[in-house]
C-alpha cells in the first residue's frame, strides 16, 4: 500500500515537471519570435550613421598606423587627430542614443528581450574589467524593463569609460613620443570595443522600438532624426522614417 502511494506521488510530480517544462519552452519560443526584426526606417537610419563614422574610423586608424610603419611619425599623428575628431562623434551619437532608449523605456508596452554582455567579447582593459564586474547584476532582475534599464546604463558607462580611455592614451602619447606605437596598438583595441557598444546599443535600441506603441514613434524618430542630422547619410532615408510612423 505505501509502495503504491509513492508510485502515486511520484506519477504526479512528474506529470506536474513535465508541464512546467514545456511552459518554460513554450515561454522561451514566444520572447525568441518577440525579437525585433531591424527593418524600422529609424533602426536603419542610425545603423547606416554609425556604421559610416566607425568605417571612417578604421580607415583613418589603418593610415596612422601605415604612416608610423613607413616612418612618417608626424603624418601619422596628424591623422591620428583627425580619427579622435571623428571618434569623439562617434562616442556623443552612442551615449545620446542611450539616453534616448532610456528617456523613452517607460513608453515600452511588451517584454523586451535583452542580451548578456560578456566580458570576454571586449578587448581593451577598461571596458572588459566593468563588464566582468557589473555585468552579471541583470541576471539577478526578473522584471525586463528593469533587466534592460540596467543593461542600458552599463552600455552608458562603459561608453563613458572607454572614451575616458581615449582621452589618457592621446595624452600619453603626446607627453611621450616613445609610447606612440603603444598608444596606436592600444586605439585599436578600443575602436573594437566602441564599435562593440556602438551594435549592442543599436540591437537595444531596436528591441525597444519594437514594443513602442505608434503614438509615441513620430515623437522618438524626430528625436533620432535630430541625433544625427548632421550627417549626409541619412538624407535619402529621413523622408521614409517619417513615412513609416505616420
Amino acid at each position: 500500500m505505501v509502495w503504491a502511494l509513492q508510485a502515486g506521488v511520484l506519477l504526479v510530480v512528474a506529470v506536474v515537471l513535465r508541464r512546467v517544462l514545456r511552459m518554460g519552452q513554450t515561454a522561451s519560443r514566444e520572447k525568441v519570435s518577440r525579437q525585433p526584426k531591424p527593418n524600422s526606417p529609424v533602426y536603419l537610419s542610425l545603423t547606416s550613421e554609425i556604421e559610416a563614422h566607425t568605417t571612417i574610423l578604421g580607415v583613418l586608424l589603418n593610415d596612422a598606423i601605415e604612416e608610423q610603419n613607413s616612418g612618417n611619425t608626424e603624418l601619422a599623428r596628424h591623422t591620428l587627430n583627425l580619427f579622435d575628431s571623428e571618434r569623439q562623434r562617434v562616442v556623443d551619437l552612442v551615449i545620446n542614443l542611450q539616453n534616448l532608449a532610456l528617456k523613452y523605456l517607460p513608453a515600452a508596452l511588451n517584454t523586451i528581450v535583452t542580451r548578456t554582455l560578456s566580458d570576454r567579447s571586449f578587448r581593451s582593459e577598461p571596458v572588459s574589467d566593468l563588464i566582468r564586474r557589473q555585468g552579471n547584476l541583470e541576471q539577478f532582475v526578473f522584471r525586463s524593463k528593469l533587466r534592460f534599464q540596467l543593461q542600458l546604463r552599463l552600455l552608458r558607462r562603459a561608453t563613458a569609460i572607454l572614451n575616458e580611455s581615449f582621452e589618457e592614451i592621446k595624452h600619453d602619447a603626446e607627453v611621450n613620443s616613445k609610447l606612440f606605437d603603444w598608444a596606436l596598438s592600444q586605439i585599436d583595441l578600443h575602436l573594437h570595443d566602441l564599435d562593440l557598444l556602438a551594435r549592442e546599443t543599436l540591437l537595444g535600441f531596436s528591441a525597444e522600438l519594437a514594443s513602442m506603441p505608434r503614438g509615441v514613434l513620430q515623437e522618438l524618430a524626430d528625436e533620432v532624426i535630430a541625433l544625427t542630422s548632421r550627417s549626409s547619410v541619412l538624407k535619402t532615408l529621413v523622408p521614409a522614417a517619417h513615412q513609416q510612423v505616420r
